[in-house]
């Protein structure tokens, strides 16, 4: 080959390599630089409930921390499912980003056709809380003064009783459907959008019963216009700490009763790593804030942190032992 030849090729190379390292700088002071604007969030839920008050709770925090504004968007109805549908289409940039939920791993168990996949079309960060399910009944329509006495009631079927729950097929609607499938109690769902879309409904009697987040009901139940049978977590909650669980009930099948419900942050499929794992070491910093810790534990929900490794497998856990739960006690999406 001619030296000449050679004298040519050679710059060519230097110039793709410096291309490519110039592209792999850049990409990497993008990400660096993250975030540059500000970051949408999608809440699958109405406002109010214990997924929308973690989110605006720890998001204004985080947006304190990563100095630009979260965008709280709520996209209730469809039991969570457009609102998922949405993050997965969103673009993997770090700039949209969803609450997701063991409420949302229901849905594989009862629903064949779904425009998701909670373990490929995701990306998880962080779970930022705990939230205690609470099963309320009003009391001028329910003379059952705890759980051992509402469930003889329930099974006795000597009242049609309705209970309300916070949608087909979320969480709320499977801890009822394991209560009622362990005990032979008999009542019939109602489901509203939401955990808000019932109170007003047992608050007015026109539904007797009402299983939802202890975050929507608190309130009512410090001030007696609900009475509080017992919450489905393993401990009783600070927030209601003189409301028992339904293992303290002394019904025997439900001497193990546990279902707990829990909320956090997860990005569209893709999202860099480095995006990610920031995201998840900014929520690290936020959850461990006295102030957050705080505001969270007065509505009855428990600031936790668990990254992104830990969230991940908690969702495939939670879609597999729904799948139990949805053929033991057939649940359908109705």
């Amino acid at each position: 080959m001619p030296r000449h030849g050679l004298r040519r090729l050679v710059p060519l190379a230097c110039v793709c390599t410096a291309l490519a390292a110039a592209c792999l700088t850049s990409a990497a002071i993008g990400q660096s630089a993250y975030p540059t604007r500000p970051i949408r969030v999608y809440v699958s839920f109405t406002s109010g409930g214990a997924a929308d008050v973690s989110a605006r709770v720890v998001g204004e925090k985080l947006a304190e921390l990563l100095k630009q504004p979260l965008v709280i968007e709520n996209r209730a109805g469809g039991g969570g499912i457009p609102a998922l549908e949405l993050l997965k289409n969103a673009p993997a940039d770090g700039y949209t980003l969803g609450i997701l939920s063991n409420s949302n791993a229901t849905k594989p168990a009862t629903i064949a056709k779904l425009p998701w996949d909670l373990e490929r079309d995701f990306a998880y960060i962080a779970v930022t809380v705990d939230a205690t399910m609470v099963l309320v009944g009003n009391p001028q329509k329910v003379p059952a003064a705890n759980l051992a006495e509402l469930t003889a009631l329930l099974r006795s079927g000597s009242q049609k009783y309705f209970y309300g729950s916070c949608g087909i097929a979320s969480i709320h609607h499977f801890a009822m459907e394991k209560y009622r499938f362990r005990t032979n109690a008999v009542a019939t769902h109602v489901p509203y959008k939401g955990c808000a879309g019932a109170m007003p409904e047992v608050l007015s009697g026109q539904i007797e019963l009402a299983m939802v987040t202890l975050s929507n009901a608190v309130s009512y139940i410090k001030t007696g216009k609900l009475r509080a049978f017992g919450v489905t977590t393993g401990e009783r909650s600070t927030g209601a700490p003189e409301v028992p669980t339904f293992r303290e009930s002394g019904v025997a099948e439900l001497k193990d009763y546990v279902q707990g419900s829990w909320y956090g942050f997860g990005a569209p499929a893709g999202t860099p790593k480095e995006i990610v794992n920031r995201l998840a070491a900014a929520i690290e910093r936020v959850t461990a804030l006295p102030e957050v810790r705080n505001k969270l534990a007065q509505v009855g929900l428990e600031t936790v942190f668990r990254g992104p490794q830990e969230m991940a497998a908690m969702m495939t856990a939670e879609v597999a032992s729904f799948r139990e739960i949805t053929i033991a006690a057939g649940i359908t999406a109705e």
